[in-house]
């Protein structure tokens, strides 16, 4: 489908594109992206010139989308997360989880079930209890009538991955191909401690400081603390910021002398993204400051989007098994 053994990839709920940047990093290539917010829209238009780009989910047909081999989605996470009001999937924001097996069920049926070969889902840790468990359960049955042979999840923390933001969010991987299912290994999530709260990669423990946040060499070796400062609710955490939400203003960063909020550019880092990715526009314009810490709160963090597209490609090439066991010559 793609430029070579590039994987193409499709983008509902796409945001401001911090999915895309990820896996474009992991060497997919982006087909078309979905959108409805119009500063987002906007941004994606200065980024992505050249993809196709469509604007309600509930108004697209996945049999008019060009056909990709993974769609890829984080649907709104309202109803579902923790400090919400959990009305679950029936929620009229989270419930847009069904457009998108709608759209992969259109495609299916018009590619003869070809396309999508997989789906990546992303959403927050709260999915897992939301309504006791009810709601992730229908999400697996959604992905089994779907034909999936193969579901991995697992909640992973952006701070593993390179930015020192504590970031938890769940990721599944549904694989609808039989050969590629065929092909996964016992875990696709090569994790170290699965019962820990936070997961993280196999070998690899947490990663950055404060100072890859600054970008200043003269910040290098001292301790910042960031502070929610949301009254009652207020945290302190050293060298590592809290989650990052579009609901509440930005985190405040103190060196022990100074206290600021942080910029835009600085929660971009938090997500690993580029400097001002969320600043410029199609259309000419900027984004306002108010606009941008929104996109980084609502955003997906790409290096553990790359990350994940990674441990695909190692799926995708492994050789088929027989049944004996033992890799087939190619």
């Amino acid at each position: 489908m793609g430029s070579g053994d590039r994987l193409t990839f499709g983008s509902l709920f796409a945001g401001v594109g911090g999915f895309d940047l990820g896996l474009e990093a992991a060497g997919w290539e982006c087909a078309w992206q979905v959108e409805w917010e119009p500063n987002c829209q906007q941004t994606l238009g200065y980024w992505w010139p050249g993809v196709p780009r469509w604007g309600d989910v509930t108004t697209v047909s996945g049999s008019v989308l060009p056909p990709v081999d993974v769609i890829v989605f984080g649907s709104p996470c309202q109803d579902l997360s923790l400090a919400g009001k959990r009305a679950g999937l029936e929620g009229d924001r989270s419930g847009l989880f069904f457009e998108a097996t709608r759209i992969i069920q259109e495609m299916k049926d018009e590619s003869t079930g070809t396309f999508p070969r997989l789906a990546v889902w992303e959403n927050v840790p709260g999915a897992l209890t939301s309504t006791n468990g009810d709601d992730f359960e229908a999400v697996l049955t959604e992905m089994a009538k779907l034909g999936a042979s193969f579901i991995e999840w697992a909640v992973l923390d952006a701070r593993y991955f390179g930015v020192p933001q504590r970031r938890r969010r769940l990721f599944l991987v549904a694989i609808f191909d039989p050969d590629l299912g065929e092909r996964m290994p016992e875990q696709l999530f090569a994790l170290g401690d699965r019962s820990a709260r936070d997961t993280s990669p196999s070998g690899q423990t947490q990663q950055g400081l404060a100072t890859d946040v600054t970008g200043s060499p003269d910040d290098a070796g001292t301790i910042f603390s960031f502070d929610t400062q949301f009254g009652s609710n207020a945290n302190v955490f050293v060298n590592m910021a809290p989650t990052l939400k579009s609901t509440q203003q930005p985190p405040s960063i103190s060196d022990g002398t100074t206290v600021r909020r942080l910029t835009p550019v600085e929660c971009e880092r938090l997500m690993g993204w580029p400097d001002d990715h969320t600043l410029y526009r199609a259309d000419g314009k900027t984004n306002s400051d108010t606009a941008r810490y929104k996109m980084c709160g609502n955003g997906v963090a790409s290096p553990v989007a790359q990350w994940i597209a990674e441990q695909i490609n190692k799926a995708d090439r492994r050789p088929m098994e027989e049944d004996d066991g033992q890799p087939s010559e190619a």
